[in-house]
């Protein structure tokens, strides 16, 4: 009996069994955090090209319609799911004090994989962003 106590064969093994699965759990939040950044950094700037082109009413951007499928358009070639539903076009508003300014608002619902395991709070991804609007 004594010797089988003695007997360290195996024992990394076992260490790697118990570290492991801590491991991955960790490994796995970091890059799924980084997806949620990477998303929301990408509405950010579909909502920002958005209300630009809305302001400006570039060709292809004249009407709610328009600016909405661009906006799915413009996320979908970055690798972003967006619908129409999920922007709202507000032209000629206030924002941060300054009127005059046209607002596109992304609110798209978020699921990775680890919100799929875990509780968590991010289950929507909301920005917006101003442009003033051309006279």
């Amino acid at each position: 009996m004594r010797r089988m106590f003695r007997d360290i064969a195996g024992v990394t093994a076992v260490e790697f069994a118990l570290v492991a699965p801590v491991f991955m759990m960790f490994m796995f939040l970091i890059i799924d955090g980084a997806r949620v950044v990477w998303t929301y950094q990408t509405l950010q700037e579909v909502a920002a090209s958005s209300a630009r082109c809305a302001a400006l009413g570039s060709t292809g951007c004249k009407t709610s319609s328009e600016v909405k499928d661009y906006a799915v358009a413009r996320a979908a070639a970055t690798g972003v799911k967006l619908t129409t539903g999920a922007v709202t076009l507000t032209p000629a508003t206030t924002c941060s004090l300054v009127a005059g300014m046209t607002r596109v608002t992304i609110a798209s619902s978020y699921q990775g994989a680890t919100t799929k395991l875990l509780p968590s709070s991010i289950s929507t991804l909301t920005t917006e962003s101003c442009f003033p609007t051309a006279s």
